[in-house]
Parts: structure tokens; sequence; C-alpha cells
């Protein structure tokens, strides 16, 4: 399946929903919060509103006050607790499951570098290659009131009139902050630098990869053993034995995960999906999606 045709919907940054409490500069950032909105109001429970899953366009960081949220990002859950952080690269799918009603969430998003300035090429490669397998980090109170310092700075200084030098301020707040971020990394790889990356783990890891980029065209263990040199009675027993669950169900997850996507797209028949998804004939697609979701793709459809 072409990148162009990618049937998520996509979250851009002017999506995100607006509490009263929206800032938004130009179309490169956005500033909300449900900072002491009453939690009888649809404003709390409809803060990242979505009842699919849907594909990020840009960089956002949520940062939890108290309370809890709960989101699946990538097929793996995360639940977010006071003074952690959940940070969403771009290309991510994500999917808000719950959140408490007496949450309270910091949302920054950036559709581009620009404002951050010109890292260093190894701390943004850090940054990446951390966020994408460690999307959720928890952090000192003191770092979190620092955090939240610099973004009420920010705050500030979008809200203040006829303020000249807005893209400077905003730049240097965010600048500090992603440096706070660096130091967060390095603080977490140090206290793990004792825990030794098993050889399983990294099959795990590999396997996933694998499944993420093949899952629309390639749903048989043996394509994905051979892929990684390993027998695929092997390749089973280790995934079951670090992830607590079958490879299968691995597998089945990220199809029926575009299969969902695909369905409430508005774009294609049920046909046309398995079709996309390398299914033979609309009737095995049927079943397979029966058997995972519990009801048949057309009833999910249009549901």
């Amino acid at each position: 399946m072409k990148k162009e045709d990618s049937p998520f919907r996509e979250l851009h940054l002017l999506m995100l929903p607006d509490t009263g409490r929206t800032l938004m500069y130009k179309d490169e950032l956005v500033l909300v919060d449900n900072i002491g909105i009453s939690s009888d109001t649809d404003s709390v429970s409809d803060f990242i509103a979505t009842s699919y899953p849907f594909k990020l366009t840009f960089t956002l960081a949520l940062f939890c006050l108290c309370g809890t949220m709960r989101v699946r990002l990538n097929l793996k859950e995360y639940v977010l607790g006071k003074n952690d952080v959940l940070v969403i690269l771009p290309g991510s799918i994500g999917e808000c499951l719950e959140i408490g009603t007496d949450t309270e969430i910091v949302a920054i998003g950036s559709s581009t570098h620009r404002l951050i300035g010109e890292q260093q090429t190894s701390l943004s490669m850090a940054f990446l290659k951390f966020f994408t397998s460690t999307p959720l980090i928890h952090i000192s109170q003191k770092d979190m009131e620092e955090s939240m310092s610099l973004y009420h700075l920010m705050r500030a200084k979008l809200e203040q009139p006829d303020y000249a030098y807005k893209l400077e301020a905003v730049t240097g707040y965010l600048q500090v902050l992603s440096y706070n971020g660096y130091q967060w990394i390095s603080d977490y790889n140090r206290k793990s630098l004792q825990r030794v990356e098993n050889r399983q783990q990294q099959l795990f890891d590999d396997f996933l990869e694998l499944v993420q980029a093949h899952y629309a065209e390639q749903r048989s263990m043996s394509f994905y053993a051979g892929k990684l040199c390993l027998t695929p009675k092997y390749l089973s027993q280790v995934i079951l034995e670090v992830s607590d669950r079958h490879a299968t169900d691995w597998i089945r997850d990220y199809v029926i995960l575009d299969a969902k996507a695909l369905l409430k797209s508005g774009r294609y028949t049920v046909q046309q999906v398995g079709d996309l998804l390398n299914f033979s004939n609309a009737s095995f697609f049927g079943k397979y999606f029966k058997a995972a979701v519990g009801c048949t793709p057309r009833k999910y459809m249009l549901g």
C-alpha cells in the first residue's frame, strides 16, 4: 500500500480540540490544556476525541499533571499518571481510549523543527530513537513544575497583544524544554545501564518492526522467520516468551488496526478493504475480521 494512499485519518495540528484554553502560533505550534475546566463538561472527555485510529502529522507532547489517561500508540497501550510525559512522533498511529474526569493534561504540538532551532544531529537522533521505542517517560515533580513554568511563559507571550517578538520568545522557551527532554533521556538511559538487553528481546523488537512494514502483504510466520534467519517454530517460541502473546496475534492486530481504519475512512467497500489487505476473497476477510473484532466488517463500518 502506497504511503500517499494511507487509510488512517490524519490528525493535523489544527484539529486539536478547543477546550477554551487553546492557543495557536501560525500553523506551527499549538498550546492546549484542560486546566481548571469543570469535570462535568464535555471538554474534558473530548480533550483528545477519537473513537478510531488516527495518524499524527506533527509532534505532540502530553504532560499529565494529575489523574490518568489511557491511550493506544502503535498497538501498545500506555497509561499516563501524574508527572508522566508521552511524546508522540509524526507518523505514529494512535487512539485515545479513556481520560479520567479528574485528569489534567497539557499538550504541546509542533508541526515544524524551526521553533526549536537546529539541534545537534546526535541529539536529534537520540531523541527520535528514544521516543520511538519509549514514548512514555516519568519525570520528577521538580521537572514537571519547570516544564509547566515554561508552558505558561509561552502562553503569556502568545497572549500578549502587540508583542513583536513572539517567535523569538517562544523559540527560546521551546529550546529549553527540548534540552530538558534530552536530559530526561540521559537520566533514564543512565539508570537503565544495569539492564542488559538480551537476544530474545531484540528478536521481538525486530519482529515487530518487520510486521509493521509488511503486515498488509504478509501474514505467514515463515515470511518473518525467513527475514530473521530463524525457523518459524523458534521465532514463535521467542515471541510468546517475551510478550506472553502469540506471534500470529501481533500480526493479526496490525492487520485489524489497518482494516478498521480502512473501513472507517469512507473511501472503500468491504470488498476493496479485503483486496487492499491481500485477502483471497471477501468471505475470508469477513471471517478473519469477525473472529478478531466480534462483528462483521460491514457492521463495524456502519456502526
